[in-house]
């Protein structure tokens, strides 16, 4: 005979065939070429830094002017354009894995046209249909990863999402 107390709870619904986006691979993945580029980063920085100092001792400040501009130019645009967008993606990973994950069934009604960009990952907007929240409104948008190639959702078709924030990190198959 068993002695553990089974509790039921009828409203919790469990999803059995749902499709995880992201896996440990993809951060680990994101983690290596995160750190790559701060290495390059730094073997550049080196480079300027060491121009600068060089050109201190000279005592040439026209030229010493000039890497120190270079140095922060250098250190801001790669920064920006190199490190930051993947340091965001990181950090949706980082939610998807660790973070306070949702589970609901909605009804898909379309893709939004317009890009995204939610936290600095870019994104496309999906609507989906649930219960009328307390104006009434029964659209919810969610957002899934431009990285990412989109299910062919049907309009009208029940769908399991599996969300952190607004991110869908998995879907599946509504269960019956």
């Amino acid at each position: 005979m068993n002695d553990k107390l089974r509790i039921v709870n009828p409203s919790y619904e469990v999803y059995t065939d749902m499709q995880d986006l992201y896996s440990e691979k993809d951060l680990q993945q994101v983690s290596s070429q995160l750190k790559k580029r701060y290495v390059l980063l730094a073997c550049g920085l080196a480079v300027f830094l060491a121009a600068f100092i060089y050109s201190m001792t000279l005592r040439v400040e026209w030229l010493s002017m000039v890497f120190f501009f270079f140095f922060f130019a250098l250190a801001v645009f790669v920064i920006d354009m190199f490190c930051l967008p993947l340091h965001r993606y990181k950090k949706l990973l980082i939610a998807a894995f660790t973070g306070r994950n949702h589970t609901e069934t909605l009804t898909f009604d379309r893709v939004e046209e317009e890009a995204s960009v939610v936290e600095g990952v870019a994104c496309r907007g999906l609507i989906f249909l649930g219960a009328p929240d307390k104006h009434g409104e029964r659209e919810q948008r969610f957002y899934w990863d431009r990285e990412l190639a989109l299910p062919a959702f049907v309009s009208g078709e029940q769908v399991a999402l599996k969300y952190t924030g607004r991110n869908i990190i998995g879907y599946g198959p509504a269960e019956s």
